[in-house]
């Protein structure tokens, strides 16, 4: 697929919103991957999808220093996301993920993505394969605290009109 399938991660209340770096630094590819497998920058541009560089583990829950914000960059955390997906709707899953680590002081957070089981699937540049959708597994044991979030990856999301809620699902149907 040359994107991966899930990523996890703790967030700690306590560098949420701290330092905020404004400078990001440039994707990467990862060169622990072999070259046949590993994601290119070019890989994404002009793409039929009109599909963003969207992150799994998000820039802004890493933005307390810069080794964390730079090892969100490379290319092995990124999966194509369509534009308005990635631009709002996904940014309030992860708003909510830093608001809950700060409430509770950490959560941890698994991100999965979708693929096409069928062969054929649709892929962009360089055979990255496009996901038909992606979910957001938040959660603090200790709390009792659990919420799960599932995103189509296309263009029939009414963003303007897009609320976190309805994109709420049973965490049980996570495989």
């Amino acid at each position: 697929m040359k994107s991966a399938i899930y990523v996890a991660y703790h967030l700690s209340g306590d560098n949420v919103n701290v330092v905020n770096i404004k400078k990001r630094p440039a994707f990467y590819p990862d060169a622990r991957i072999p070259k046949q497998y590993r994601a290119h920058l070019s890989d994404y541009v002009h793409n039929k999808f009109h599909a963003d560089r969207g992150h799994l583990a998000p820039d802004a829950s890493f933005d307390y220093n810069q080794d964390a914000l730079h090892s969100v960059y490379v290319l092995s955390n990124i999966i194509p996301q369509y534009f308005k997906i990635n631009r709002r709707a996904w940014l309030k899953a992860e708003r909510y993920a830093r608001l809950m680590a700060v409430k509770l002081g950490q959560v941890s957070v698994v991100n999965g993505v979708v693929y096409s089981d069928n062969p054929d699937t649709p892929r962009l540049k360089g055979s990255i394969a496009y996901p038909v959708g992606y979910w957001k597994m938040i959660y603090n044991n200790k709390a009792g605290f659990n919420r799960c979030f599932y995103y189509k990856n296309d263009g029939n999301l009414d963003w303007s009109h897009d609320k976190l809620k309805k994109h709420l699902f049973d965490c049980a149907r996570i495989k």
